[in-house]
């Protein structure tokens, strides 16, 4: 094993602890109320945005990994961060102060953005070294969708802030 693996492998297990305390905090704060507040919004946007940039941070080092194994965990990993932002999006999307226009990447509503990408890596999960092949790609429609996601995190916290 080489030792960029042992940094991507760092990162992998990174993102995967992240996920999986951000989804059940984020999971109770939506089953918890009826309606989220503007300073919930911003707290789960927040964690959206901090989970693709470890995405990101990942994706940029596909090249240096020659493991099959580890490029298929890869494909798991980001999958699921792409589903849970996904499948968590619309219960949210109502209750954040922002225009319509503002949840577009690159002419495409989020939601479809991130559910293409998704389908993109769920079809590396069983191929894995063909994410070899997409790492611009798949990098390129990421790095999209975190900017974007950030910066409705940015501007929903800009929100929340009294006058």
């Amino acid at each position: 094993m080489g030792k960029n693996n042992i940094y991507v492998e760092y990162l992998l297990g990174d993102l995967e602890s992240y996920i999986i305390s951000q989804k059940a905090q984020i999971n109770s704060i939506i089953n918890e109320k009826k309606e989220l507040t503007l300073k919930d919004s911003a707290f789960i946007f927040d964690r959206f945005s901090k989970s693709l940039k470890k995405t990101t941070d990942l994706i940029k080092h596909i090249s240096e990994v020659e493991d099959a194994h580890l490029l298929k965990h890869i494909s798991i990993i980001t999958s699921e961060t792409l589903a849970w932002i996904l499948f968590t999006l619309p219960m949210i999307e109502t209750n954040i102060p922002i225009f319509m226009e503002d949840l577009f990447v690159k002419n495409r509503h989020i939601v479809d953005a991130i559910g293409e990408l998704l389908i993109q890596f769920e079809e590396t999960i069983d191929q894995p070294t063909k994410i070899k092949e997409l790492e611009k790609e798949l990098l390129s429609q990421i790095t999209d969708i975190s900017m974007t996601i950030s910066s409705l995190s940015e501007m929903i916290q800009k929100g929340s802030l009294p006058n």
